[in-house]
């Protein structure tokens, strides 16, 4: 009967824990994995921006390569070039 006894009172007081401690620990669970999301996401922001704090200083110190880039993603052309733009089907438009 003692055996038993001790045997209900422990599964109360766990059970007790269970009620109480249970959320929390859900909680914190849940909090843990934000914050290990959140770390990547810092990580990855820095070396967003140290990439672009690269090339922003290669746009600034390489004219060359700025010139590149106009041209490029920009359309920007001397004075007396024409674009020429192929179409897929291999006719051109100027």
């Amino acid at each position: 009967m003692d055996q038993r006894k001790a045997l209900l009172i422990g599964g109360g007081v766990l059970l007790a824990a269970a009620v109480v401690y249970g959320p929390g620990l859900l909680r914190w669970a849940e909090l843990k994995a934000n914050e290990a999301r959140l770390s990547a996401e810092v990580r990855d922001l820095k070396e967003e921006n140290r990439m672009l704090t690269q090339e922003i200083d290669r746009l600034r110190k390489d004219p060359a390569y700025a010139e590149s880039v106009a041209r490029e993603q920009l359309g920007f052309t001397r004075p007396g070039e024409k674009i020429i733009r192929l179409n897929p089907d291999g006719s051109a438009e100027n």
